[in-house]
């Protein structure tokens, strides 16, 4: 394994993306299923457009900055940050990335913090700046931890924007807004008129590593009306952007990813079970293989009834990992932040 390692064949830490020898040892049905999957949303398109005969909004995306600045971010009308602007979340460490983003030309700024932004989260302050009572100065800034609010721009458009920091348990008790993942607090939290939601957790299954939180999965699914647009960050090599329709090839994808690879072996002792080679239990037919059909199925129907019945237009979301860091480097990409428009 180490030696495999060092020749950059298999990651090191589950932080890093997958390799694909990763991949395939794991589950090569799951390996072949993610490209398929991934050809059909790029065959699909960009799900969110611009009204007919409006101005665009353009909402440029950041987070994960950890107390760099970004150099040459885009102009746009809606500047969002979805967390973890610093390491250390110390009130002068949060205040030097605040004076920052008031500097940007942005009409509209929204900040969503992360879990490395301790001094948010009153229970996880530094002693050192409870003892002093430092404060920070917003300046301007919209803090939507757990809130909404709507923003007005050219020719009478509008937005809401939701934004909430609660993410899964990682870390001690400096890290701020966490929950343990089987007492998720999404169960009705997003407003239902929600056009975009910001949270610094992904949700499971998209641009996560798999490491995202199931409970904003679910609520997602269940919301009548979804976002037009999701924007996190805190899983450093998710950066990207990813279309999602809410249909029957996205909840096959999402099953299929979430079901137990070893379940049909449970008849088996856990010690032979840990032997065998991930890769090699995926030969053995389960319900995973009717997951991967009905994605095949499920993803060629979506692109039939798109191009022959809706003229090649088709509604859902857009999700975007926003994260400003290279990987697990600690330190800035030389990748351009996002901008969407709406």
């Amino acid at each position: 394994m180490g030696i495999l390692q060092n020749l950059g064949l298999r990651r090191r830490i589950k932080w890093e993306n997958l390799t694909l020898l990763d991949e395939i040892l794991n589950s090569p049905l799951q390996a072949l299923v993610l490209r398929i999957y991934l050809i059909v949303l790029w065959l699909r398109g960009n799900p969110i457009r611009p009204p007919p005969n409006k101005t665009p909004i353009r909402i440029v995306c950041l987070a994960d900055t950890h107390d760099a600045f970004v150099e040459d971010v885009p102009e746009g009308d809606l500047l969002i940050h979805a967390g973890d602007m610093t390491s250390i979340g110390t009130a002068s460490s949060i205040q030097q990335q605040i004076n920052w983003l008031a500097n940007l030309p942005h009409r509209h700024k929204v900040l969503v913090t992360g879990n490395h932004d301790s001094w948010f989260d009153k229970d996880s302050r530094s002693e050192e700046d409870v003892l002093a009572h430092k404060e920070v100065q917003l300046k301007g800034i919209h803090l939507l931890n757990h809130k909404a609010e709507t923003f007005h721009f050219k020719e009478g458009r509008k937005l809401v924007v939701y934004g909430n920091p609660s993410l899964p348990r990682c870390g001690g008790k400096d890290n701020a807004f966490q929950y343990d993942r089987d007492q998720h607090p999404w169960a009705g939290s997003i407003p239902l008129d929600t056009e975009i939601l910001v949270t610094h957790t992904p949700p499971r299954h998209h641009l996560d590593l798999d490491i995202g939180c199931a409970g904003l999965t679910d609520e997602l699914w269940n919301l009548r009306t979804k976002p037009k647009l999701h924007v996190f960050g805190h899983v450093h090599c998710g950066r990207g952007t990813r279309s999602v329709f809410w249909d029957d090839c996205q909840r096959a994808y999402e099953d299929l990813q979430a079901r137990d690879q070893v379940a049909i072996l449970d008849f088996l002792p856990k010690a032979i079970i840990n032997l065998l080679p991930r890769g090699i239990i995926d030969l053995v037919p389960s319900y995973r293989w009717v997951d991967a059909l009905k994605v095949l199925f499920y993803g060629l129907l979506s692109l039939v009834w798109q191009f022959l019945w809706q003229g090649g237009r088709s509604e859902g979301s857009l999700m975007v990992n926003a994260g400003c860091q290279d990987g697990v480097k600690r330190r800035l990409n030389n990748k351009r932040p996002f901008v969407i428009e709406i």
